[in-house]
């Protein structure tokens, strides 16, 4: 991302390829969450098994709970720019890796691609803000 003195959504280029990274991890987090939300207890079969101390259960829903609190994350930060005018553009653009020309344009509010991806950058910038706040966005 260029960095431009007159924007005032401007991070840096590593912070940048950090929340892209992050992004690109929603789908695999959404499908995890989602088979982690049948899991069960082991059946009592009075056999020892591991010499880990806790709950699996309870690390399981707390890896769930995590995987979700990120996904909330990166959608509230696309619902910001223009109103949620791109939250669908930007989940599939930064999330899924599909690039603008290829977005549909029914889900555009604008033809201008400028606008586009000011729009990017602003959730660029309110991700990196939540994810460096103190965790309560």
């Amino acid at each position: 991302m260029r960095e431009n003195a007159s924007s005032s959504h401007v991070i840096s280029r590593f912070a940048y390829a950090e929340l892209r990274a992050f992004c690109r991890q929603y789908g695999e987090k959404k499908a995890r969450a989602a088979a982690l939300a049948g899991i069960s207890s082991p059946p009592m079969t009075g056999v020892a098994h591991g010499n880990a101390i806790g709950d699996p259960v309870t690390r399981a829903v707390e890896r769930r709970e995590a995987m979700l609190r990120d996904c909330a994350m990166i959608e509230r930060a696309a619902s910001v720019p223009s109103g949620g005018a791109y939250y669908h553009a930007l989940i599939l653009n930064c999330c899924h890796g599909v690039g603008y020309v290829y977005l549909d344009p029914s889900i555009l509010p604008s033809s201008k691609r400028s606008a586009f991806f000011m729009a990017r950058r602003e959730f660029f910038w309110n991700l990196w803000q939540m994810k460096n706040s103190d965790g309560a966005f």
